[in-house]
């Protein structure tokens, strides 16, 4: 298939039901990549399920779950290389496991344990590792857009062969960071993919509330660079996508702009009632027709790759692994209260100082 950016209709490359709707040979991906494709969806699931878990027991105080959007962020993370720099959003755990977290860090992260890469010092939704260039989220929305585009620009201006992905949801398209991120972007040549999980509600805001173009992918259009429409719950469709997005970025041929159309199942966040705001049937005809994890599973079947007796064997040794990592987590310590400003600045400044004294003074160390 020919990827080509502005389509009218998401490019996929399977049907709602796993049959292939394009030639998925071209993609040159072996059985063991199908494979492990497949368990990364199913892992993430699994552990967006136990931290969902984990907020309901009160254990963790927020959580923005991913079910539903397994297939954009996995297929988007895995062309990817090391030296690629990957900033996320609220919404990006997959991805971030694809690049190198461990499920265990991230329970830890969920925790507030020192197992944690920011030690507990960031609200629970994504920490950051700087050896796997891997910038924190903030909690602002669409600010990483600019920072990205930074990144990207000082890899084209240093010659590196890297390149970085930005993720935000279709509700930051609407911040100033988008526009001014897309801008730069275009005007500098920055090798950057700028990555949208459409997943159709700014928190209870629905897209065309917020904008009245068709889609998000034709934005780019007025910044000069290319814009691609992908079916989000494909995931062969998303890997193909950034692939060739990533594949042209390095060669020196500009950003672009990704639309993954998806749709998130839970609340925005464990603070969010959704049924406020989600027409009645919306959210089942989404799980029953459309699942990503079921859409690739139904794939395998008919490439005679899959069947019940491995998929009982794969949820087993899933669950022991989501178990093992949680287990590991919870044997972390807490970070010691003395240490909660640490790593403000790279050294201690003469009014952090004085904080500190306070601090100790009040615990009583």
């Amino acid at each position: 298939m020919q990827i080509k950016p502005f389509t009218d209709t998401p490019i996929k490359y399977l049907e709602y039901d796993g049959r292939p709707s394009a030639d998925v040979k071209e993609l040159g991906l072996s059985t063991d990549d199908y494979l492990r494709m497949y368990r990364e969806l199913v892992f993430a699931r699994a552990v967006d399920d136990r931290c969902y878990i984990l907020v309901r027991q009160g254990r963790s105080g927020f959580f923005a779950q991913i079910a539903g959007q397994e297939a954009s962020q996995i297929g988007s993370a895995l062309p990817l290389r090391a030296q690629d720099w990957m900033y996320g959003d609220h919404r990006s755990q997959g991805s971030l496991m694809i690049k190198g977290l461990k499920a265990s860090e991230w329970f830890a992260h969920q925790l507030g344990r020192m197992l944690d890469p920011s030690q507990g010092r960031l609200m629970p939704h994504g920490p950051g590792r700087r050896d796997l260039n891997m910038p924190p989220p903030s909690s602002t929305v669409g600010n990483q857009i600019t920072e990205a585009v930074g990144t990207a620009m000082a890899q084209h201006i240093k010659k590196s062969d890297g390149i970085t992905i930005c993720y935000f949801g279709d509700g930051a398209t609407s911040e100033g960071d988008f526009h001014v991120g897309m801008n730069f972007a275009a005007v500098y040549n920055s090798p950057v993919i700028l990555f949208c999980q459409n997943n159709q509600y700014a928190i209870s805001v629905k897209l065309e509330e917020q904008t009245h173009t068709k889609t998000i992918a034709e934005k780019a259009k007025a910044y000069g660079m290319e814009g691609f429409l992908v079916d989000g719950n494909d995931l062969l469709a998303v890997y193909a996508v950034t692939k060739h997005c990533a594949d042209k970025a390095r060669a020196g041929r500009g950003p672009s702009l990704i639309e993954s159309y998806t749709y998130r199942y839970g609340p925005h966040s464990s603070a969010d009632d959704d049924t406020r705001y989600r027409p009645k049937g919306e959210l089942e005809m989404w799980r029953t027709q459309r699942d990503p994890i079921m859409r690739f599973r139904n794939f395998l079947a008919s490439q005679k790759l899959w069947d019940e007796k491995k998929e009982e064997a794969l949820l087993v040794d899933v669950k022991a692994e989501v178990a093992k990592a949680l287990a590991e987590a919870e044997a972390s310590p807490v970070p010691e209260m003395m240490t909660v400003l640490d790593h403000t600045y790279a050294a201690y400044t003469p009014q952090l100082e004085w904080e500190r004294k306070e601090l100790a003074a009040e615990l009583g160390v």
